[in-house]
């Protein structure tokens, strides 16, 4: 017996993030795709569709489903580890219509979903290739796995040692927990005894980017995720990210996004109209 799995599961990642903030606040937000979110900290009310209300917290998973407005609600420090997808099966069916889960899961093992997750997120950040993106595939399968199986009866699994791609994981926390101060690569090399030089070329090897690089990377998609999610003005979103001059953080922003940070988020606006309204 043999088994063709592309034609059988389909999914295509979109985003791969980590969120940290002290309160987080979003009514009737509607993506066009699916949101898997993993609370590592913090409680969560969300809503669903019908406007049924539902606490999440430490070890949750919440899923938001395309195109129906949702709302989370936390007045307490929060970190989520999310990813955004489609996802088919058989010939185009929604995954998550033939296998319907809650709004909330309870993660069976928190220690091997957020190990994964990280994995997932280092190679999220290198450089797109075949062999990357099969990789980061093989990884939302796991991730879809411990969920489906989460919603059953099932014992914890042992423990792996963590791979090459996790080598410079606290690098990249360091620089996220840090996106608004100047952060130098010898700082950074210190986190790892490392010459700096070095460090930096074994960053890069994993990368295919710099440590300056990477973090002008994280500044600019936590600007996005802020134009996103919050009313604050592009010159408080600038000096958050690290960019003391709104002008250099609207460069910046434009020749990754291919739109200045308050076209972006006209851009946005509009988009969530259209949604809603359909």
């Amino acid at each position: 017996m043999s088994s063709v799995i592309h034609s059988q599961f389909e999914i295509n990642v979109l985003d791969v993030m980590k969120i940290q903030y002290k309160t987080r606040i979003l009514f009737d937000y509607v993506q066009p795709c699916y949101t898997i979110s993993y609370i590592r900290q913090g409680e969560v009310l969300t809503t669903s569709s019908e406007g049924e209300e539902y606490i999440a917290s430490d070890g949750d998973v919440m899923i938001h489903r395309p195109n129906e407005p949702f709302n989370v609600i936390s007045k307490t420090d929060g970190v989520h580890y999310l990813f955004n997808i489609n996802a088919k099966v058989r010939d185009g069916v929604d995954f998550f219509k033939l296998f319907p889960l809650g709004k909330v899961i309870q993660i069976r093992d928190r220690d091997e979903y957020e190990k994964k997750f990280d994995e997932l997120r280092s190679l999220w950040l290198q450089e797109e290739d075949d062999f990357r993106n099969v990789q980061v595939g093989s990884l939302v399968y796991f991730l879809l796995y411990e969920i489906v199986e989460s919603t059953k009866l099932g014992g914890r699994r042992s423990s792996h040692d963590p791979p090459i791609t996790d080598r410079f994981n606290e690098a990249l926390q360091y620089m996220e927990d840090r996106l608004e101060q100047e952060i130098t690569r010898e700082e950074l090399a210190k986190l790892y005894h490392m010459n700096p030089v070095y460090f930096s070329r074994a960053f890069q090897k994993i990368y295919k980017l710099t440590p300056m690089q990477m973090l002008r990377k994280l500044r600019l998609q936590h600007a996005k995720q802020m134009l996103e999610s919050t009313d604050y003005t592009v010159e408080h979103i600038s000096q958050k990210c690290g960019y003391y001059d709104a002008s250099h953080f609207s460069r910046g922003f434009h020749s990754v996004y291919g739109k200045g940070p308050a076209e972006y988020r006209k851009s946005i606006k509009i988009t969530k109209t259209n949604t809603s309204s359909t």
